[in-house]
């Protein structure tokens, strides 16, 4: 099994780009929940950290396609490292506005910044791992690695977030994620090599009006606010059962089973359509949440996270998959971009509603959003599979690249991840 993933590093600079895109991605799963800590910890009012969680990540995915879309046009060295200043200088201006206490609002907007000016960095390392392995059958198993490696940050980061805000100093957790976000990027722009080359294409509308595009989106929104209200709950949960200190632990375990799921996954070729594959695990990811409403304590809380975890990852790399098969090649990161601006919109809306939700009537009933969400997400990837596959053959699916077409086993196959 392990074979299959060492056979992507075999192309020389895959491991550097790997790494240094992990590295800069890591406060990825640091920020959200550090966000909630640092509130939640200076004057209790969860309502307000999940807002304020969510006024990140919608601006995040507010930023993600307009900078995903000078990449495609102008190179990804050109724009990592001045927006990463951009990034590292709000974050430090948030981290200020925590400690001196500073208005609400200079924080909100200061958050909004440090989102907005974060580049999707796991488009960027799809779009480089698509490049260098044109035309080859490693680009599903790269993708998938992706995937998994995105599960590790998201059990690594709550961890090391949780343990720096409540073992050391909260505030701490916003500049460290600002140092791991300029070091990937000075890393990665280093990197000239396995840069794809700028594709400097004028009058190309863009990527999320492509067939199929607008629904694949509207499913990754939903898909981002079972994530949100599962994580902020969790939070709640633990802090209201008097163990606000293993919140990053359930959260890992939520990961956990994701990763585990997502490795296995990308470990073998599926002969199964893409899209057929895409329809069954969103069915199943959006039936898992009621999982949630079986905890009585954060040990049986962590494993209904770990349960519901496990149909993160397989869904995400198929449905970033379609993405390859949907937009040109051209606007590959745009496109993969726009589906993480999906997950940011309804993280940032599920974290502004699930907040005042378990403010008001506890950690159980915010749990029904959880459960909400899942069922739009079903309902969504019915209704794309049913708007590509009319007299049961995928319709208006033709701009996958060569790359793409190559790494995919059936008629649709191909994957991405975020």
């Amino acid at each position: 099994m392990l074979d299959v993933y060492r056979a992507v590093f075999r192309t020389p600079g895959t491991a550097s780009f790997c790494v240094a895109a992990w590295v800069m991605r890591l406060p990825i799963a640091m920020y959200p929940i550090g966000l909630v800590l640092i509130v939640s910890a200076r004057d209790g009012r969860y309502g307000f950290a999940g807002v304020l969680s969510g006024v990140y990540v919608i601006a995040n995915g507010a930023g993600n396609p307009a900078l995903a879309r000078l990449s495609d046009r102008l190179g990804q060295r050109r724009l990592l490292v001045p927006t990463s200043l951009v990034h590292v200088a709000a974050t430090v201006t948030a981290a200020a506005a925590v400690t001196a206490r500073w208005p609400d609002g200079v924080l909100v907007a200061a958050t909004a910044v440090c989102g907005f000016a974060f580049l999707s960095v796991g488009s960027l390392v799809r779009a480089r791992w698509s490049y260098v392995l044109a035309g080859r059958p490693e680009v599903h198993t790269a993708y998938s690695l992706e995937s998994t490696l995105d599960e590790t940050i998201f059990v690594l980061g709550p961890l090391v977030a949780t343990l720096v805000a409540t073992q050391v100093e909260p505030v701490l957790v916003l500049y460290l994620g600002a140092a791991f976000v300029l070091a990937g990027a000075v890393w990665l722009a280093s990197l000239r090599d396995s840069e794809p080359p700028a594709k400097r294409v004028g009058g190309q509308r863009t990527a999320v009006l492509e067939r199929g595009m607008p629904l694949l989106t509207l499913v990754t929104v939903a898909m981002g606010g079972i994530f949100a209200s599962a994580e902020v709950t969790i939070v709640a949960f633990c802090g209201q059962h008097g163990s606000r200190g293993l919140s990053g632990a359930v959260l890992a375990a939520f990961a956990a089973g994701s990763a585990t799921a997502g490795f296995l996954y990308g470990a073998r070729r599926w002969h199964a359509p893409l899209l057929d594959r895409f329809r069954l695990q969103a069915v199943v990811l959006g039936v898992l949440p009621p999982v949630f409403l079986l905890a009585t304590n954060v040990g049986v809380l962590a494993a209904c996270a770990y349960v519901v975890g496990a149909g993160i990852a397989p869904t995400l790399t198929t449905a970033f998959g379609l993405v390859e098969q949907l937009v040109p090649a051209a606007a590959l990161t745009e496109g993969l971009a726009w589906l993480v601006t999906g997950l940011s919109v309804g993280y940032g809306a599920g974290a502004s509603l699930v907040g005042g939700v378990a403010d008001a009537h506890g950690a159980r009933w915010a749990f029904l959003v959880t459960v909400g969400a899942g069922l739009a997400m079903t309902a969504l990837a019915v209704a794309l599979h049913a708007r590509l596959r009319p007299g049961g053959r995928v319709a208006g699916v033709g701009h996958a690249t060569d790359a793409a077409a190559a790494s995919q086993p059936a008629a649709v196959g191909g994957r991405c991840d975020d």
